[in-house]
């Protein structure tokens, strides 16, 4: 009987590293099924380099648009911008993009995804919305049984 394979979804998936590490590229067993990008050159490289499933736009409009099917996936990874949370950006306190995290969250309830990954730096760690992503990816994995 031959290995399973996994269903994953890449948001802010820029040219497909993070991707890279999980498929059969890397000696592992997921397949990409879609994937969602801001920046034209990232969707293109990253539609070049697995297949033509990477969507070009702003995931925040993206995940509940009724013309944009979230497909199932088991596993959903990404790193939302880390200029919110970076000590190197002094306006941090409201940069909007600290926010992404919300539809990083629906992704991964609509996808039906048991896990997920999410990267970003340290000094998310210490932030208010820390505690918010815990409590608010407790609460939905939960709900569904998780």
């Amino acid at each position: 009987m031959p290995p399973p394979v996994f269903k994953l979804i890449d948001l802010f998936s820029g040219a497909g590293g993070m991707t890279l590490g999980f498929t059969a590229l890397s000696g592992n067993r997921f397949v990409p099924v879609w994937a969602n990008d801001f920046d034209e050159w990232c969707v293109e490289t990253y539609n070049h380099n697995f297949d033509n499933h990477c969507t070009l736009g702003d995931i925040g409009r993206y995940v509940d648009s009724p013309r944009v099917e979230i497909p199932e996936a088991d596993l959903v990874i990404g790193g939302p911008p880390c200029q919110g949370f970076s000590l190197l950006n002094k306006n941090r306190a409201e940069d909007p993009r600290k926010a992404l995290w919300h539809p990083f969250l629906r992704v991964v309830e609509l996808s039906g995804a048991k896990v997920f990954v999410m990267e970003n730096v340290q000094q998310l760690l210490d932030s208010p919305e820390h505690d918010l992503i815990l409590e608010a990816a407790y609460l939905q994995l939960s709900i569904r049984g998780v």
